[in-house]
Parts: structure tokens; C-alpha cells; sequence
């Protein structure tokens, strides 16, 4: 399996449908953007067996709070931890953590955009069910 394989492979486990959906609409707008994140990002960085999809989240989620990424991202993002086991006990006590290091102000546009991720994650599975 080449590096765009694993790129597909690993954001399909990671972000499910969704996750394939958003990457499809980087691709139809920026080719060049979608194939770097595929190969790099999702291809290389996460092929990797020193960190678990747990860690590798939380690292993620940590680094997009400290940058202040409160958008789609940071809720794409959510969403994936979810789906990748993580808690909402494990990521709250994350924002919380994160307060001290990047101020409250980051933390609680964190948790904002964490409790609605939060609600919708369960309306979606409600859904699926």
C-alpha cells in the first residue's frame, strides 16, 4: 500500500465517513493540499507504532487548542477522538489541563466547541442506531 493508500486507510479509521467526506472536499478544491495531507499527515504521521490512535489524538487536540483553532477543525477533531475511544471525561479533564498552559480564555472556547461537538456526536449515533 503506497503512502495515499494509508492516507485513505488511517483517515477512514480515524474520522469514519466524515472524515472521508472533508478530505474529498480539500481534494476538489485543492488537489495539491489534499495529496500532502494524505501522504504526510495521514500516510506517514499516523503510520506509526510508537504512539496508540489514543495518544496520537490527544496530542493532536493539546497542539490545535494551543494554536487556538476553535472552528470546524478543532470540531472535526472532537469527533475523531470519539470515534477513536477517547471519553468525554478524558477529553474534558484535556481542555483542563490545557488551561494552564495556553490560558483560560483557549480553555473555555475549547470546551464551547467541545460540548456542542459533544451534542451532536450523540444525536449522530442516536441516528445511526
Amino acid at each position: 500500500m503506497n503512502k495515499r493508500e494509508k492516507g485513505w486507510a488511517n483517515i477512514a479509521e480515524i474520522a469514519g465517513e466524515q472524515g472521508i467526506v472533508a478530505m474529498e472536499g480539500v481534494q476538489a478544491v485543492s488537489p495539491r493540499l489534499a495529496n500532502l495531507a494524505l501522504e504526510f499527515g495521514y500516510g506517514d504521521i499516523y503510520d506509526n507504532d510508537a504512539l496508540d490512535r489514543k495518544q496520537r489524538t490527544l496530542i493532536t487536540l493539546s497542539s490545535l487548542i494551543t494554536q487556538g483553532q476553535f472552528g470546524h477543525t478543532l470540531t472535526f477533531h472532537f469527533k475523531a477522538a470519539l470515534r477513536s475511544g477517547l471519553t468525554k471525561e478524558e477529553i474534558l479533564e484535556l481542555i483542563t489541563h490545557c488551561s494552564g498552559y495556553v490560558g483560560f480564555p483557549k480553555a473555555m472556547n475549547a470546551l464551547t466547541v467541545f460540548d456542542q461537538t459533544y451534542k451532536e456526536w450523540i444525536e449522530e449515533q442516536e441516528y445511526v442506531k
